[in-house]
């Protein structure tokens, strides 16, 4: 097993196949064969439209949705005015949380990575903490697809891009 944090970007020619990797390499954590930290799927649509799923991040909306319920709860001691004031800071503090919280794969480089993605294709990025090279080796050969960016070791890499491009 490799115990560095490695990123992984797999393009392959459509979303649906993105996601489809997405859950093979969710089946390998599932049996302890890596440990994944973070993953997403950036897509680019026929117009040209990057998309990102992160499977992950609390988004600052979501945070200051529930950061504005906790304080307007923390609030009600306050009375009416404390409600307002306890929801408003609490809405800011989980607007702030989930910018501060957002660990991981960088999403500005992976929208920069999906710029350089063909319209209508898509790339998968999973940071790994652990993982067998051997298992992830074999569930990339299910796959029709390229290496897009890596940072594991030249013959990590190398022996990942094999597998993609393996065909019975």
């Amino acid at each position: 097993m490799s115990t560095q944090a490695t990123l992984i970007a797999v393009k392959v020619d459509e979303p649906l196949l993105a996601q489809e990797l997405l859950l093979a390499f969710a089946r390998l954590a599932k049996h302890d064969w890596i440990d994944i930290e973070d993953a997403a799927v950036v897509a680019k649509d026929s117009d040209g439209k990057i998309r990102l799923r992160q499977t992950r991040d609390v988004m600052p909306g979501q945070g200051a949705a529930s950061g504005g319920w906790v304080g307007a709860l923390v609030g009600i001691i306050g009375g009416p005015l404390g409600v307002l004031a306890g929801g408003a800071l609490g809405a800011a503090a989980g607007g702030l949380f989930a910018k501060l919280r957002d660990v991981g794969i960088d999403d500005d480089h992976m929208k920069e990575m999906g710029e350089r993605l063909d319209r209508d294709s898509a790339a998968l990025f999973i940071l790994l903490n652990d993982y067998d090279v051997t298992a992830v080796a074999m569930e990339l050969r299910r796959f029709e697809g390229e290496i897009f960016s890596s940072t594991a070791g030249d013959a990590i890499t190398q022996r990942f891009r094999d597998e993609l491009a393996y065909t019975v």
